[in-house]
């Protein structure tokens, strides 16, 4: 198996997804990096009360992970499978960089750029990152989680009893239980730290390349 596909990969990169959208959410506007149906969802409800500039607030982080989405998929175009891993591990290493820049600006810093930056980079994750132990799965929002999860675990309790549905179901339990708690830890360091409190999401996403490569290597 791709170390990129492993639950441990996997729950680090759904913790750090979990804890960008408290730390944008808290932060930075009240808008969502990561889950774009959030954005989506306030984007339509504010345009039907005729709040348009509380609307065009959650465009700009939309255009962001389309854009981050449009990057990923250049990337892996004509890439080979090892070019895709490689491709995979660059977009990684920009998300950490982002973070750490980040991380060292004022908290006054105006809220636009930081949220263009990190709904790019999270876009370049989700692309990269689309798959654990062979299933399909974001790290950046949980909806479609949990509904594989809910899935597998019903088919997995049978009858007939399906181990590998229940496995599938209690790795994606897993995925969506990191999420839930990078959201908590998320919310509860940013309230302290604002801007460098995404020093966390940061190591955790370096713990998850490091495991990259050293799966890489072996």
């Amino acid at each position: 198996m791709p170390p990129e596909e492993t639950l441990r990969v996997a729950s680090l990169l759904s913790l750090a997804g979990g804890f960008l959208d408290a730390f944008t959410w808290i932060a930075h506007g009240g808008v969502f990096a990561n889950a774009q149906t959030g954005n989506v969802v306030l984007l339509g409800v504010f345009a039907a009360t005729g709040q348009w500039r509380a609307a065009f607030h959650h465009v700009p982080p939309i255009v962001a992970f389309l854009l981050g989405v449009f990057v990923a998929h250049r990337l892996r175009r004509h890439a080979t499978r090892r070019g895709a891993q490689r491709a995979a591990l660059f977009s990684l290493a920009v998300e950490i960089a982002l973070l750490l820049a980040v991380a060292a600006l004022p908290d006054g810093f105006a809220d636009l750029p930081i949220v263009l930056g990190i709904a790019f980079v999270a876009a370049l994750q989700s692309s990269s990152f689309a798959r654990v132990e062979g299933a399909a799965y974001s790290s950046v929002m949980t909806t479609g989680n949990l509904r594989r999860a809910a899935e597998a675990l019903f088919t997995g309790i049978g009858p007939p009893r399906d181990p590998a549905a229940l496995r599938q179901g209690r790795v994606f339990a897993a995925i969506c239980a990191t999420f839930c708690l990078g959201a908590a830890l998320g919310a509860f360091v940013t309230a302290r730290y604002a801007n460098a409190a995404v020093l966390v999401p940061a190591c955790v996403l370096g713990v998850a390349l490091v495991l990259c490569l050293l799966g890489g290597r072996r």
